[in-house]
């Protein structure tokens, strides 16, 4: 192929390979690219219609959990004080008796994001974790994403139809939760993000790794490909280059893969989209897999993390200036 690579430009010793669209079950195949160089997958043919494969109703990030609130919770503020900053010890330690820090806490802490520091969710779907970040006592959040049906203010919550490029207004910390791999330069996206942050400011990027279990386990079958949404899926390799070559300082890098990748993947293999009945994601108990499989599942992949061979990652950046 001839094609050259999103990432590093290469045109020698790639590969092609057919994708179906799986996650809607839909089937259209999809014609993409694995870099021989640097290991980046790419769409070679983006369809005119995209929005078509973002369905307000079925899309998952449309769908997920949304609870309106006027007011943070002042005890999971307090909880929130002590995991991130050590602050109010002794009711802080309380309040996380027998309390495995989750994934969101981990992010803010990462990124060193300050409670009144102004903060954009790059490809937020409903704004889902916005409202958690605000219950949580962050105040200056903003979500965009152009594929939602409409605009949303709910204060200090703003939910906006736009994409990257729509933005002007200067930041603290920008996110890009598995969006990146969505857009059609990822180059570009990460230029912008680099000239909307503050002196000083960091980014956190999480995307599927191509290269790595789910890959070598399923090839075309592997959720992390998701066709035709994902344009791109860097390599370890990849990512890191469009990061420098955007002029962050690679901060942290760890892999975050769960047992979503396994149950999506097998799903797929077996001809069950993601939001079918009997669906893991949907229904558990109709599904092909127990609570004590997922468990497993879960474990595997976390010590797939662990050998540096997971399927997701996130790469914290900052802008020194």
């Amino acid at each position: 192929m001839n094609t050259p690579c999103i990432v590093c430009g290469n045109t020698a010793h790639n590969q092609l390979y057919t994708i179906k669209e799986l996650q809607l079950g839909l089937g259209d195949e999809f014609p993409y690219q694995l870099c021989g160089a640097c290991g980046t997958m790419q769409l070679l043919e983006v369809p005119a219609d995209l929005g078509r494969y973002y369905p307000n109703n079925d899309y998952y990030s449309f769908n997920l959990d949304l609870t309106i609130r006027k007011k943070a919770d002042p005890l999971r503020k307090i909880k929130t004080d002590y995991l991130l900053h050590g602050k109010q010890p002794i009711l802080g330690k309380l309040l996380s008796i027998g309390y495995t820090m989750s994934e969101f806490y981990e992010w803010m802490k990462y990124t060193n994001a300050q409670y009144d520091e102004a903060i954009l969710d790059v490809g937020t779907g409903n704004g889902s974790l916005l409202m958690r970040l605000f219950n949580m006592g962050f105040n200056n959040l903003t979500g965009i994403d152009p594929f939602i049906n409409e605009s949303k203010d709910y204060g200090p919550v703003k939910v906006l139809k736009k994409d990257i490029f729509e933005m002007q207004e200067p930041f603290d910390v920008i996110m890009l939760h598995h969006s990146l791999e969505h857009t059609l330069d990822p180059k570009k996206v990460l230029q912008k993000v680099y000239s909307l942050l503050k002196p000083g400011g960091r980014a956190l990027v999480r995307v599927p790794i191509m290269g790595n279990y789910g890959w070598k386990h399923y090839q075309e079958y592997w959720c992390g490909i998701d066709a035709p949404r994902h344009i791109f899926i860097p390599s370890e390799k990849g990512l890191k280059q469009l990061a420098a070559e955007a002029g962050f300082t690679i901060d942290r890098f760890y892999y975050d893969s769960s047992d979503y990748v396994v149950i999506a993947s097998e799903q797929y293999k077996m001809g069950i989209p993601l939001h079918a009945p009997n669906s893991y994601t949907i229904n558990e108990k109709a599904s092909h897999f127990t609570k004590e499989q997922a468990r497993a599942f879960r474990k595997m992949m976390y010590a797939e993390n662990k050998k540096n061979n997971g399927d997701m990652a996130a790469i914290y950046l900052s802008r020194k200036d």
